[in-house]
């Protein structure tokens, strides 16, 4: 039968990231994708301005409909919360829906470049490490990681964007000790042989691996929407952590390399269309 996944995010009208990413990968990795709505924007938040309808008050009426229908869902996926309201509905979705076989994979949107977005706060901190011990697979950043960890992001990363691959794992494993959930860490950038890398690091089992792929300009909107949506689609079909990551890095970079071609302005996101055909062949 084919396989539902329950994605909990925001949906923006321009600036493809969140919904508009994570319905077209999930459904063209033959998996379908049942949207509970956090937001709706006018277009995503790294653009000067934008408008967002805040979808709190809904998303409990809508949660109480899918129960009293019966619904359920193979998997989970969470990605950007609103505020501690919206953590508190998620977590008590994923309490309810997880009982029933659904995995539930977490991605902890909270900041970037050792930075907390505006709206976050300790409470939402603390909140989100508690989704984290509800999770199977978790796909933070490096900023993300720390945060998760108690880790010192200025001892993970240097000044000029580099990752401590050590540190990177001694902070992944924490984070597995933690939560027993395999923890995915995105975009760690080194460098190797006088070559920029950009890696997603990966905590499965508690083991430890680097999947690396050869830097390219530009930080878009959204890649990793893509690479979670990707993850979360693959998990529900059988794959393994490692196949799923990989098959991610090798979509985006044909996407980001398509859009470093147009001169795509960094907030409209990466040209992924083009390249779903990749993931229908899955």
């Amino acid at each position: 039968m084919l396989k539902k996944i329950a994605v909990i995010n925001d949906i923006s009208g321009f600036g493809k990231c969140s919904l508009t990413v994570a319905i077209p990968i999930i459904s063209a990795l033959k998996v379908q994708a049942c949207p509970l709505v956090t937001g709706v924007l006018s277009n995503q938040t790294c653009y000067s301005s934008y408008f967002m309808a805040d979808m709190t008050d809904s998303m409990e009426e809508i949660i109480n409909k899918w129960a009293e229908l019966g619904f359920s869902f193979d998997g989970i996926y969470s990605g950007y919360l609103a505020g501690e309201s919206q953590m508190d509905i998620v977590t008590h979705f994923v309490d309810s829906f997880k009982t029933r076989g659904a995995f539930f994979v977490l991605d902890p949107v909270m900041g970037d470049n050792g930075e907390a977005y505006s709206n976050f706060s300790d409470k939402m901190l603390h909140k989100m490490r508690v989704l984290a011990g509800k999770a199977d697979i978790i796909t933070p950043n490096a900023t993300e990681l720390c945060f998760l960890s108690g880790y010192d992001y200025k001892v993970a990363v240097d000044r000029n964007g580099l990752c401590d691959v050590d540190f990177i794992e001694k902070a992944a494993l924490s984070l597995f000790d933690k939560t027993g959930a395999d923890v995915v860490v995105t975009g760690v950038c080194i460098c190797e042989k006088g070559e920029n890398l950009v890696c997603n690091a990966i905590c499965s089992k508690g083991e430890f691996m680097l999947e690396k792929n050869k830097k390219l300009k530009g930080g878009y909107s959204g890649t990793g929407d893509i690479m979670s949506s990707v993850i979360a689609a693959m998990t529900a079909r059988g794959f393994e952590l490692y196949e799923a990551v990989k098959t991610a890095s090798d979509f985006i970079s044909c996407s980001v390399l398509d859009t470093l071609n147009d001169g795509t302005d960094v907030n409209d996101g990466v040209n992924f269309e083009k390249y779903l055909g990749i993931l229908t062949n899955i």
